[in-house]
């Protein structure tokens, strides 16, 4: 095997994040985007001690039973043949065997660990698997993605890139370079409805759109949300400095739309003037309403402003959350620490089964705003820090005794010293909330020397996607 050959392979299996595993002779190979039942053609690009990953160039033949994807967009880049969104990347598999495919990631990860007769439920789904997202980043850009055949064209032509004005998501890979998107069947009536619009009323507002190559033009990104329960909707156009638009225009524009059972509540601009293609906490200018949606969760009211996390799939994180109650019950817990609490979502939730309930937070802005919705919400007895936990978590356990501590970190898992301080506290109880099983595995096989594992339980908010959230409970051996 060497690298950039091309392999035919037959992918039979999953990777840890989803990806198509092929072998070849003694070789693994993952291959993003490829799915098990396709055989394919693709480009090595790394090796080392017998794994490889490669590019998906060509799908030589489809599974059976694939289906007809529904989106207009749907593709599977970085291929060098596809020109399609990378996003929904099962949308040609049915909802029941993305289901499959998720317990089998989560079982193969989790098992070599806990051994076959430890018992992983099966996913729980979403109750929606269309329209799902409440919430919508999409970016401005001059410049769209080119198969390599595409690309081959222009240069052999002497002909100059493509540049335009495009809307839409990056290439998985790529900063530079969009996937220009007309519709998202992802996105909700309401936003697909107001995405169109923000698309229809751009060349009125002047400017040009943001590149990132050269570092020029004004308009950079465009952020959508939807309170489901509430019909609040608020629009946030995030843009560089040098460009005055007349916002008159878009508020006119604005004032034209309609979808039941919704209101434009927020109407936003900030201005980014850094080079990372991310959307950051610069301060807001509200042109119109005011800089936050409503929304309910779990019977709890929430205020939601710009920055603020939210989990995207609403009606998804109340099975996530109901099944943390669950577990949580079992414990029986009179106080129970809530670590990288964000914007206290779970401790609120859990704030009914215990006396006391400590919130852990890096981010200050997500502090402020549990607090605040503790405080809507009448709830007395959720105390929210801005730290990191391995610093504030020894001082406040020695002060308050844990009986359950919920874990719920980001996607890159525990840090090496927050995974050593709860190692040397020693909570009577944990529930690891993970988004991403590998993390969840290396993290668990810390713990499992002190802790036993009662239940596993993986709950699936993003249908279409090989993402997968798992819960599990776990008890301390010897207490």
């Amino acid at each position: 095997m060497k690298k950039h050959e091309i392999l035919e392979l037959e992918i039979k299996g999953l990777g840890p994040a989803g990806q198509g595993l092929a072998q070849h002779k003694d070789w693994q190979v993952l291959v993003p985007y490829a799915q098990p039942g396709q055989k394919v053609a693709a480009r090595i690009l790394k090796r080392r001690q017998k794994k490889a990953e490669a590019r998906l160039t060509e799908v030589l033949e489809t599974r059976p039973d694939q289906i007809k994807p529904a989106c207009a967009h749907f593709g599977q880049p970085p291929t060098e043949a596809g020109t399609g969104c990378g996003g929904c990347i099962w949308q040609s598999a049915s909802y029941a065997l993305q289901l499959e495919w998720k317990h089998q990631i989560v079982t193969q990860l989790l098992s070599p660990l806990l051994g076959p007769e430890m018992q992983i439920q099966p996913v729980l789904p979403s109750p929606q698997i269309w329209g799902y997202r409440n919430k919508f980043e999409l970016s401005f850009g001059d410049k769209i993605y080119l198969s390599d055949e595409n690309y081959q064209r222009f240069r052999a032509a002497g002909e100059p890139l493509p540049r335009g004005s495009y809307l839409g998501f990056h290439v998985p890979g790529s900063f530079g370079t969009l996937v220009d998107i007309t519709s998202c069947q992802l996105m909700p009536e309401p936003l697909r409805k107001l995405h169109q619009l923000v698309r229809e009323v751009l060349p009125a507002l002047g400017g040009e759109v943001y590149s990132p190559r050269f570092h020029t033009g004004y308009w950079r990104h465009l952020v959508l949300r939807h309170g489901v329960r509430s019909g609040d909707l608020m629009l946030h156009l995030n843009t560089a400095a040098g460009h005055a638009p007349d916002w008159s225009l878009l508020l006119e524009k604005l004032a034209s739309f309609e979808f039941p059972g919704t209101q434009i509540r927020s109407v936003l601009h900030s201005e980014h003037t850094g080079d990372a293609q991310i959307v950051g906490y610069q301060p807001v200018t509200v042109l119109q309403g005011e800089a936050l949606i409503q929304d309910s969760l779990c019977g709890l009211d929430f205020e939601i402003s710009p920055y603020a996390f939210f989990q995207t799939n609403t009606q998804a994180a109340e099975v996530l959350y109901t099944q943390i109650q669950k577990m949580a019950a079992q414990v029986q817990a009179r106080t129970i620490y809530d670590l990288y609490s964000g914007t206290g979502t779970i401790g609120m939730v859990l704030s009914g089964q215990a006396e006391q309930v400590f919130g852990i937070e890096e981010i200050e802005s997500a502090v402020a705003d549990a607090k605040k919705n503790a405080a809507r919400n009448q709830i007395q007895n959720c105390h929210f820090q801005a730290g990191k936990v391995e610093h504030l978590l020894p001082e406040l356990i020695e002060k308050h005794p844990a009986d359950l501590v919920i874990i719920d970190p980001p996607r890159a898992g525990l840090h090496p010293k927050a995974l050593k301080t709860l190692l040397q506290l020693q909570a009577p109880a944990l529930i690891y909330v993970s988004c991403n099983p590998a993390a969840l595995a290396r993290d668990l096989e810390t713990l499992l020397p002190l802790y036993q594992v009662e239940a596993i339980q993986p709950v699936d908010l993003f249908p279409q996607t090989g993402h997968i959230e798992t819960i599990l409970s776990l008890r301390l051996k010897n207490p």
